[in-house]
């Protein structure tokens, strides 16, 4: 699954303005989102949104993991606290912030390094990984081959290879040892 970086939540950004992950996230998953009703996600009511956004995060796997055993323990916290729609919501925001925080310009740093995360997010259809990346455009023109390689197609690019190898983290646990122990 490709995120487009010509689109205007990620080409329009701006420091110190609030970057869109949930608007971002279900215009990626669009295709997946329109699988229940066959209809754009902005036009359902909130009951089948909920339907929606739930049956794509059955499909989700994050480091190759079912995103529900990789967030137990915050779906389980939420549970107490709020509705169905709200948790849904409340994930699907935080793995949008994992998904697309390198393009989120508020988390860049002072010398214009964007901000990694050592999660890849993918949607198993029966065994076949369709992964949430920025993939490398066709080169096109005389000149295609020397058009300097894309820093987002890099990084999700050695995040897949990562997680094909099994090097990513497979719960919250492991990701904190290997913070502690880079």
């Amino acid at each position: 699954m490709n995120i487009n970086m010509e689109h205007p939540l990620i080409r329009l950004a701006m420091p110190k303005q609030e970057f869109n992950y949930e608007r971002l996230f279900t215009t990626v998953f669009e295709e997946y989102l329109a699988e229940y009703k066959n209809t754009r996600y902005d036009n359902l009511i909130d009951k089948d949104k909920s339907i929606a956004l739930a049956r794509v995060i059955k499909k989700l796997e994050v480091n190759s993991v079912p995103v529900q055993e990789f967030f137990k323990d915050e779906l389980e916290a939420w549970s107490e606290k709020h509705d169905n729609f709200s948790k849904i919501l409340k994930l699907v925001n935080l793995m949008a912030r994992d998904m697309f925080c390198c393009f989120d310009p508020n988390l860049t740093s002072p010398d214009g390094e964007f901000k990694r995360c050592n999660r890849i997010y993918a949607v198993n259809n029966d065994g076949i990984k369709d992964y949430v990346a920025v993939m490398e455009p066709e080169k096109k023109g005389l000149f295609a081959s020397r058009k300097k390689p894309n820093p987002y197609v890099a990084y999700f690019a050695e995040l897949i290879r990562k997680d094909q190898e099994g090097l990513l983290p497979k719960s919250k646990a492991e990701e904190a040892v290997a913070a502690t122990h880079p």
